[in-house]
């Protein structure tokens, strides 16, 4: 029974210790505990001596240091001390934000512009009008120009992959309206609509343009009777960012800009060939400054990011070094006394960081 109440005590002291230890972390010391143990029909009373002395380092905890730079990139580094280190953290976060709050305030401006620039010179009545100011094989009489330069204008709106309608020999077949996979959306008498579903080739476009699609896709309506059925429908486009990112990358939007007849054809460096005009093209300039400049935006905030976990890592790794440095150290020493039943006659205990 005696040996079990001194197994107990010895339990008791080794993991009183040991959990104040690892609990109270910031409060690292070291001590060292004598426990001489007596059999009780000795005249010598048992004795505990503790020996207390403060350690000039801290440890320091990986996981405070992970959270601090998590919170904030550099926090962890000031944590452990290094405030140089956290301070260059600090600054690359700093810019990373003015980067993307400057771009991002600066591309809403060149939205405005754009928007305001395409609104004012692309038109879904004038598109819908002149989609087919193109489709004869043969030039038109009003046409300013040789019958090759009405060709080449041509070939950027027909299909020439379809074998099976003889599209793919010329002069090619002429690609209608509403045989594109990209599309325009609008409100047409309250519901939304598409220009390449079947209700525009059957209902929208024969009371736009007077006629059902007849095999010379021509409009007998003018500009302004196609406008009153617009107003009569109610018809309002749905602008988006995929409707202004359209009208200036997609031919089958070209008609629907407000100097189409000065169109020209540009070839691109991979060979293809597209359709534009002084107004297109520059729309298509104030777009690509949108995009350049949300472009930068985007990556001030992948910045943040990446510092942020390149922070959070490079705490972890310096508490991790900082820690290797002063280990924690735990030795139990058992002292022999014959005099005693048990034979033990004092147990040291020493704990203490490297």
């Amino acid at each position: 029974m005696r040996n079990i109440y001194i197994c107990l005590i010895v339990w008791f002291v080794c993991n009183a210790q040991v959990f104040g230890n690892t609990f109270f972390q910031e409060r690292n010391f070291q001590f060292r505990s004598k426990m001489f143990l007596q059999d009780t029909t000795s005249e010598n009373e048992s004795e505990i001596q503790f020996e207390k002395s403060q350690n000039k380092r801290v440890f320091k905890s990986p996981g405070k240091a992970l959270l601090f730079s998590g919170m904030l990139p550099g926090m962890g580094q000031t944590y452990l001390g290094n405030w140089l280190r956290g301070l260059l953290f600090v600054g690359l976060d700093a810019a990373a934000i003015g980067t993307w709050y400057y771009n991002n305030n600066l591309s809403e401006d060149k939205k405005k512009e754009y928007s305001f620039y395409a609104n004012e010179h692309w038109d879904f009545g004038r598109w819908v009008h002149d989609y087919y100011k193109w489709y004869p094989e043969d030039k038109p009489e009003e046409f300013l120009g040789n019958q090759e330069l009405w060709n080449s204008i041509r070939e950027v709106f027909v299909n020439k992959t379809d074998s099976i309608s003889g599209c793919h020999e010329s002069p090619y077949c002429y690609t209608d309206i509403w045989d594109h996979s990209h599309k325009v959306e609008f409100t047409w008498d309250g519901e939304i609509q598409s220009s390449s579903s079947e209700y525009f080739r059957n209902t929208v476009f024969e009371e736009l343009c007077g006629n059902s699609p007849s095999p010379n896709r021509t409009c007998t309506n003018d500009s302004l009777a196609i406008a009153m059925q617009l107003e009569e429908h109610s018809v309002i486009v749905v602008k988006d960012h995929h409707f202004y990112e359209g009208i200036q990358k997609y031919d089958m939007f070209f008609a629907g800009w407000d100097d189409n007849d000065s169109v020209s054809v540009v070839t691109k460096q991979h060979g293809d060939k597209i359709a534009t005009s002084p107004n297109q093209t520059a729309y298509r300039s104030l777009w690509g400054d949108y995009n350049k400049i949300k472009t930068l935006a985007g990556n001030g905030g992948k910045f943040m990011l990446i510092n942020r976990v390149v922070s959070m890592v490079d705490a972890l790794l310096l508490a991790k070094k900082w820690n290797n440095n002063h280990d924690l150290k735990l030795s139990l020493n058992a002292y022999p006394d014959l005099r005693n039943k048990t034979g033990l006659g004092g147990v040291k205990l020493a704990l203490y960081w490297k």
